[in-house]
């Protein structure tokens, strides 16, 4: 059996980035960029969200998306205890929509999102989720008529877990006033998961602080590791270079 994908933490400078992963996704989503910043001297940590990095698509269903806020705070809480006050927050698809709301509450030299439906936009999640289950109940084992009877009956729940995530990104959404950081905004041009022109939207919202607005035409949703992926991570290091580090 293939083995499970496991939390990130790499210490290097005194620079720390927290990398929060996507809905139905591990710390895998955010490895290849945890590597390359680690090469630049950034300390990084990439946890995972309750009930995410397993074979039971079920136990996600199980959680709340308020979970994965306090994960959030959790984390970064982790990081101040390992000694580390200069923060930035960075997050893929709702992973994303978390590190921004972080920016909005807590104090952090930076931060921002790779395509993450922080406006409403229409969005395939359900389908996605689907595929997820049938991804990793396959990995699992089960039977092709045992994965497909789950998926029907996952169906409502991924709905009203869908809502609570919505629910969640109108809380962030609600706060981009607030933020007074440098944010960094990475969108698809070919995302299949949400309509990428949502991110003009949130950009707008964010006219009063320092934004870096980057568009990769031929990528899609999973940004951090698709065709535009150098490029992507140089935008990433370039930001992060120019963030006001409280450096001693």
């Amino acid at each position: 059996m293939k083995s499970l994908p496991q939390p990130i933490y790499e210490k290097h400078g005194k620079r720390a980035v927290l990398l929060l992963h996507a809905y139905s996704g591990s710390p895998n989503d955010v490895r290849m960029l945890a590597r390359f910043l680690e090469k630049s001297n950034y300390t990084i940590y990439a946890p995972t969200f309750t009930g995410h990095g397993t074979l039971a698509p079920n136990e996600i269903l199980d959680q709340d998306a308020e979970t994965w806020w306090q994960d959030t705070k959790q984390a970064l809480q982790f990081l101040h205890e390992e000694g580390f006050s200069d923060i930035a927050v960075l997050g893929l698809s709702m992973g994303g929509i978390f590190a921004v709301r972080a920016l909005s509450e807590i104090s952090l030299v930076g931060g921002g999102f790779f395509c993450s439906p922080i406006s409403p936009v229409e969005n395939h999640v359900p389908e996605n989720f689907e595929n997820y289950v049938r991804h990793v109940l396959k990995i699992a084992g089960e039977s092709e008529a045992s994965i497909e009877q789950k998926v029907v009956a996952f169906r409502p729940r991924v709905e009203q877990q869908l809502r609570d995530i919505q629910e969640q990104a109108a809380i962030t959404e609600s706060k981009l006033s607030d933020i007074q950081t440098p944010v960094f905004m990475a969108q698809a041009g070919q995302d299949e998961m949400i309509d990428p022109y949502g991110v003009y939207d949130t950009a707008k919202k964010l006219a009063h602080t320092g934004i870096s607005l980057h568009w990769y035409p031929e990528s899609k949703h999973v940004i951090t590791v698709g065709v535009a992926r150098k490029a992507f991570e140089k935008d990433v290091l370039d930001f992060l270079e120019n963030l006001p580090w409280n450096e001693e």
